[in-house]
Order: structure tokens, then sequence, then C-alpha cells
């Protein structure tokens, strides 16, 4: 998340201004855990063309980091065409993969344009495998692991915390430390997708949030200067000092008649829709399609909604503050169920 007060940075770099983007739902696997319910059967791409034009287009208003997620990413067809031009345009580069498919000519010669790969990990290689539904996709991944390695690249993990996986945090860092790579991020699961019907039992409670906040600061301080430790969750009173991290209409460093400074993350779905913040987030706030856009699409989505998502922040922060009960918050969750909720009628 990105944040900015009224004081200016020491930082030279600008903050990251990012487009998700799932240009299909294609994958490898079928994940127990996986919050847009891919799998092999699911065929949809986005078309490159219309994706080329609105890359342009929202590279021009301000957005900045381009993050690619699936499905599978690196079974998108015209992915290592996309990659290129969006480097060309100028955008910074992640992609999020299980790494089971990294071996191919193909792929290896697409991470010339990446700046980062984010390799899923589940926990220790019997709980990977069965997280994964496949029997030695642990080993695969390592097989992907390796081949970054040898090219170079930047890497780093993801893992989906659950109430099986928090106890192996410990080994997580252990782990991803030894192979060398530069990020580490925990995201709690969420209850979107499949994760809703195969495994409601693994709902994380406060208990396991709280656990999850103390290992990934204890991780952080410990491999500090070596990999950065990053847990999606926050805590209620850094929420409340600062809600300018989750509230870009609070920053006084924002222009607030641009898209880009106060939304800090826009996602394209496979069918080429747009909506603001995360995937998930309630269609009525959809910003449109890269299918049929122009160039004041920005501009008019805020005049017409600025004001009403304005006001469902300020909402759900209210909330937080007031529930003393619960200190750990995984904002992205609570967001997303915030834009669904019945409030938004009457805002």
């Amino acid at each position: 998340m990105n944040a900015c007060s009224g004081k200016r940075s020491t930082a030279t770099a600008a903050p990251f201004r990012t487009i998700q983007l799932h240009p299909t739902r294609r994958c490898n696997l079928c994940c127990k855990h996986c919050y847009s319910s891919s799998s092999p059967l699911l065929k949809e791409q986005l078309d490159l063309g219309a994706l080329k034009d609105f890359l342009t287009y929202a590279y021009k208003q301000g957005f900045n980091n381009i993050s690619l997620s699936g499905g599978e990413p690196l079974l998108y067809k015209d992915l290592e065409a996309l990659l290129q031009f969006t480097k060309e345009l100028g955008y910074n580069n992640t992609m999020a993969t299980n790494g089971m498919l990294l071996g191919s000519h193909r792929n290896q010669a697409l991470l010339q344009y990446l700046d980062l790969v984010a390799v899923s990990v589940d926990g220790p290689p019997v709980l990977h495998d069965y997280i994964r539904g496949q029997k030695g996709a642990f080993e695969k991944m390592l097989q992907g692991i390796d081949v970054l390695q040898q090219h170079n690249k930047p890497f780093g993990f993801i893992h989906t915390v659950t109430p099986e996986s928090w106890k192996e945090l410990i080994w997580l860092g252990t782990f991803a430390a030894d192979m060398g790579a530069k990020l580490l991020q925990l995201h709690p699961l969420e209850m979107f997708g499949r994760a809703r019907l195969e495994l409601p039992q693994w709902m994380n409670g406060d208990l396991q949030l709280h656990r999850t906040y103390i290992l990934a600061n204890y991780l952080s301080s410990k491999y500090q200067g070596r990999m950065v430790v990053q847990a999606d969750l926050l805590h209620r009173d850094y929420l409340e000092s600062f809600p300018q991290i989750v509230n870009g209409f609070a920053r006084s460093c924002n222009d607030k008649n641009r898209l880009a400074h106060v939304i800090d993350t826009i996602v394209i779905d496979e069918k080429g829709d747009i909506t603001p913040f995360a995937y998930g987030f309630d269609p009525q706030f959809s910003i449109g399609t890269i299918n049929d856009f122009d160039d004041t699409l920005f501009d008019r989505y805020l005049a017409h909604n600025a004001q009403k998502i304005e006001h469902m922040l300020q909402h759900t922060l209210s909330g937080i503050f007031q529930n003393k009960e619960q200190d750990i918050i995984n904002w992205n969750e609570v967001w997303v169920y915030s834009s669904r909720s019945p409030f938004q009628a009457s805002a």
C-alpha cells in the first residue's frame, strides 16, 4: 500500500500505482485456496491489442506498476509481447506464479522483461502439495526457483497464511532466506473463490491473525537488510493514526482529481473489466472495460464516484476504530466486504 503525508519523502522513486492484471484464469493447478477459482478448464484470455491501448492510457494517467496474476500468467499466450510492451512504456513489471512452468525456453526468455517474480509457496512439501492438489508440486516449484537463480532474476515468495500454516512461518522464513528471496509476503487466507467452498474450516480467526502479525514482525527483524518480510495486516492503532495508508483521499500530497492519486490499485480481470482497489470488489464500482473506453474514463469515474468511495472509506474505518475487540485488520478482506455492504445503497 502507498501512503504519503504533508512531509516530503526522502525516497526518490515515485510510489507504485499498480494495475493488477489477470490476463487469464487458466491455470495448470486447481489450488484449494484460489480466490479467483482458476483452473485448467478456463480458456478465456484478454485481447492484447485492447490491453495495450488501455495500458498506454493508464500509464499517461499515472499508473506505473504492472502486477500480473491469474490464473497462471505464464499460460497467457501473448505474455512475452505484453511484458516487452509494458517495459518499453516504462512500467515496472512484476508477476505472481506457481513457479512450475519456468523451465521452458519461452518462459525463460520473458524473464528479461520482469523486475520481480513472486512464487507462491504454501508451506513444507506435504502441506504445499495438499493445497496445490498435486503430488510433487513442491519439487516442481523448486525447479522453477532454480531457473530464477540461474538467470539472477530477483524473486520473492508469497504465502497464504491459514490456521494450518501459521506454525510453519519460522520454517518459511528460513526457507525463503536460504533460497535467496528478496521478499516474503504473508497474506492471510480470504474466504473468496474456491477457498469459500473447499476450506471454510480454515477461516482465520483473531488468534491466527495475531500470531501472523507477531511472527511477521519477528521475521522482519531477523532478516532485516537481507529480505523484506511483508504481512498484509494492519494494527488498528496504526490505522487510526495513519488512515492515509489506505485512504488516498486523506493524503495531503495527492491531487484529488486524479484517479491514480486516490486509488493506488486498479484490477483488470480476464474479461477486461476494470475495478478499483482489489479483485472481488463489488461490480457496482466498475470503472469500465478495456474493450470500450476513451481518454475521459478516469475523470468521469471520479466525478461520479469519488464522493461515494470516500464516504465508504470513512464509514469502514470508523467501524474498525470503534471495534476495540479486534486489533489486527486484514484490510483487503474488510474493504472488499465493505464494497458489497447494503450501506452503499444510501451512500
